[in-house]
């Protein structure tokens, strides 16, 4: 009798438990929507440049990766952006300064869409020329 008592009240237990943390996942729900969203125009940059281009690097992976007459880089995927030799970090260099500068934005897109990582030593490099546009 005793076990059975136990097992009903363990069972209201685990329900008020479910129940409170369904209402507290409800209650962030309702506050974040309450919130107001700042909204940015379309091709307009929020005051925070590098952190827009940043975001617009990173959303730059849902898209199908083109070349930039750059095959041989394929051989870099997957390698950490602090793991190149100064020779593969020249071999960055020279695909980038044979480009045009208004392509910079959509070289680095297309490294990242094929998972091939910027050299630590070039990524500042990177973000000046397509700020210089």
């Amino acid at each position: 009798m005793i076990y059975y008592i136990c097992a009903v009240v363990l069972v209201l237990l685990i329900i008020l438990y479910r129940l409170d943390r369904w209402n507290r996942t409800r209650g962030l729900i309702q506050e974040q929507a309450m919130q107001p969203r700042q909204e940015i125009p379309a091709g307009e940059c929020c005051g925070k440049h590098a952190v827009c281009e940043k975001q617009k690097l990173a959303e730059a992976r849902l898209r199908s990766a083109q070349y930039f007459d750059d095959e041989e880089l394929d051989q870099f995927i997957g390698r950490k952006p602090d793991q190149y030799t100064d020779q593969e970090v020249e071999e960055f260099r020279y695909v980038l300064y044979t480009m045009r500068q208004d392509e910079v934005r959509e070289w680095m897109e297309c490294l990242q869409a094929r998972d091939i990582e910027l050299p630590d030593e070039l990524k500042e490099e990177c973000y000046s020329m397509m700020n210089e546009v």
